[in-house]
């Protein structure tokens, strides 16, 4: 793939220029060169872009730092007294994982919610069985409105609106949640490409081109994201799983990080292990660490819902899973993802 196509490419998807995701490390505090995104369209490798930007028209009016070094793990930006409305994406994305008829029906529904709100999306079909659908800004958006306009849409179409990236609204620190970018990668046939409304693949300069020149101006997205209506005033009180015989937690049965990251809470662990803000990261490394102690599968799920219903002491969004929609099978597929990843380390 040449270098102009991956130029352009890494405009659309312009995200934290500090890191990347990939498939072999998660986490890669190398910045985002041409060269890895050529890599990324030859197959060679997977490249993963962080969304969220902390500051990028530079308003932050508190003191600021940059370190960098030679190292991966000390080339990061470094803020003090960040202000979470200067959180900003250029772009944002649903994660539509409902199985095939489902995740299609649901991918087409949304689309068609974009297109009456004048938002153009684009449709891809993800290396799973599922859809990604992708918004591109015109200009640096704050997050809260990105997500508020994805969540809307998601709402009206049937599909899970916490699956939308950004994750969260603002970060402790970045670089929080990466998205797969399509078209690279060992890519299965007819997967991680973009389509057209009929369902034919587009090559790579067909949709970045198209992306590039039909960007949402901010006003049709503050219109979308003024449709979202929070659910949690309607849901029932959550689940007290502290109630429950399994669940007589005191903290006595874990051991380091587990128990660290139990007693202490997400800011505590984020603080020390320098990673992002979201809750469902926090919760992943949480099972993680309870498969890597040897607990069995129904205690990681019981103890993990139980971390869950007390963010509300360290989030304003509160729990992740309990009490919303569909929050049980989302918090399986969490706990199949750790359990994954312990038996990778042992």
């Amino acid at each position: 793939m040449d270098s102009d196509a991956a130029k352009v490419f890494g405009n659309v998807f312009e995200g934290f220029p500090y890191a990347h995701g990939t498939d072999a490390g998660g986490c890669r505090w190398v910045p985002v060169s041409t060269e890895s995104l050529e890599r990324h369209l030859d197959g060679s490798e997977m490249i993963g872009i962080y969304p969220m930007v902390y500051d990028p028209l530079k308003q932050h009016t508190g003191p600021a730092g940059f370190v960098q070094s030679t190292t991966e793990l000390d080339a990061r930006p470094i803020y003090h007294d960040m202000q979470r409305e200067l959180w900003m994406c250029k772009w944002g994305a649903i994660d539509i994982d409902e199985g095939d008829d489902e995740s299609e029906v649901i991918a087409k529904n949304a689309i068609k919610l974009f297109e009456a709100l004048e938002i153009t999306a684009w449709l891809e079909r993800s290396r799973s069985k599922g859809y990604h659908v992708w918004v591109f800004a015109e200009q640096w958006t704050p997050i809260t409105v990105m997500r508020k306009a994805l969540r809307a849409v998601m709402q009206l179409a049937g599909g899970d609106y916490d699956a939308v990236y950004p994750k969260s609204d603002w970060l402790d620190g970045p670089p929080g949640n990466y998205m797969r970018l399509p078209y690279g990668g060992q890519r299965p046939e007819g997967r991680q490409i973009v389509i057209s409304p009929d369902g034919e693949p587009l090559n790579i300069w067909d949709f970045i081109i198209g992306a590039e020149a039909e960007r949402t101006p901010p006003e049709e997205l503050e219109r979308a994201a003024e449709l979202y209506q929070d659910p949690q005033p309607d849901l029932p009180p959550p689940r007290d799983y502290s109630k429950e015989p399994l669940m007589r937690i005191d903290g006595s049965r874990l051991r380091g990080l587990a128990l660290m990251m139990y007693r202490n809470g997400p800011v505590e662990y984020y603080k020390q292990h320098g990673a992002g803000h979201g809750r469902h990261g926090f919760l992943n490394r949480f099972a993680r660490a309870m498969f890597e102690l040897g607990f069995d599968r129904g205690d990681v799920v019981s103890w993990t819902n139980d971390l869950d219903s007390r963010l509300g002491q360290w989030y304003d969004e509160g729990p992740k899973f309990m009490g919303r929609r569909d929050g049980d099978r989302q918090m399986q597929r969490l706990v199949d993802d750790a359990q994954h990843k312990a038996s990778r380390t042992v």
